[in-house]
């Protein structure tokens, strides 16, 4: 997806950035396992992060887009796009006919997976970060940052917002709303096996 941001998100996405930054330092999986809430109609958040989008403005998925699509960048790195939550299991796939193992989980009404079912890799990502919307992700996986022995590791979710919700998004100045959501996303890199994604509510 592309989007030119205003000031506004470009203000949002600077904060976000930071967030993510401060949550990078050691400390465990608690502080690898983030989120966050912002309202714009665009995040870029880098490895490690989840977060929950609240987005104020739609930008509209291409119906007869495939769902997914996974190809080479000039410089080695792997661009991911999800138009739909749809065949988890084909992208993991078409991921590992790039040389990188996954596993990939579409989950409905903004659930998320709950916490310990992998360990994250103890570095940095330097390159790996995702643009998020309602009805799309992009990921840039750059060379060498999923490893032998490792999966790179996606849960999404949407949930529409409620007329209450948009009705007091629409309070703010400057802001329209003609649809609303919510998304939830969760990415990383994990060493060793990836147990199975168990449901639960996303807050």
């Amino acid at each position: 997806m592309n989007a030119e941001l205003d000031s506004f998100e470009r203000q949002l996405l600077s904060e976000l950035r930071q967030y993510v930054a401060d949550g990078a330092a050691p400390g465990g999986e608690s502080e690898r396992r983030r989120r966050h809430i912002v309202r714009t109609r665009l995040a870029l958040l880098t490895a490690g992060a989840a977060a929950v989008i609240v987005a104020v403005l739609v930008i509209p998925g291409i119906g007869s887009s495939p769902a997914y699509s996974v190809g080479f960048g000039n410089a080695g790195e792997i661009y991911v796009e999800i138009n739909r939550p749809e065949d988890a299991e084909g992208l993991e796939r078409a991921l590992e006919d790039h040389g990188i193992a996954a596993d990939i989980t579409y989950l409905p009404e903004l659930q998320m997976c709950a916490p310990g079912r992998y360990t994250a890799v103890d570095r940095k990502l330097t390159g790996m970060m995702t643009s998020v919307g309602e009805h799309q992700i992009s990921v840039t996986i750059p060379p060498n940052a999923v490893r032998d022995g490792e999966s790179f590791v996606l849960a999404w979710s949407v949930l529409p917002m409620t007329a209450e919700e948009m009705a007091e998004v629409a309070t703010e100045p400057g802001v329209r709303v003609s649809e609303g959501f919510h998304v939830s996303v969760e990415f990383d890199v994990a060493i060793g096996a990836v147990a199975p994604c168990e449901p639960i509510a996303g807050t």
